[in-house]
């Protein structure tokens, strides 16, 4: 349950801060075609939090999420170990 909340979050915030710097610099990029430094400044000032914000909480979810058990690799490597001996001169 717990595991599942924070992926559901994690996910948002990731999705949120990518959206988030692509309109941070699509938008100071238009700023810099039309050469207006007070756009380029504003976009820096109400944007750029909420990205940032965003990525922290990513990576602060992403260390958390490394502390749960990971399922698949484990099953995995367990079918490589069972597997039939290859001699190692043919």
């Amino acid at each position: 349950m717990m595991k599942t909340l924070i992926s559901s979050i994690f996910r948002v915030s990731v999705l949120t801060f990518l959206v988030g710097g692509a309109v941070v610099v699509l938008l100071q990029a238009a700023g810099l075609v039309l050469g207006d430094g007070d756009f380029v400044d504003a976009v820096s000032d109400t944007v750029a939090p909420w990205a940032y914000g965003a990525a922290g909480v990513a990576g602060l979810l992403a260390f958390a999420l490394s502390y749960f058990p990971h399922g698949d690799t484990e099953d995995a490597g367990a079918d490589q170990e069972t597997a039939a001996p290859v001699p190692e001169h043919a």
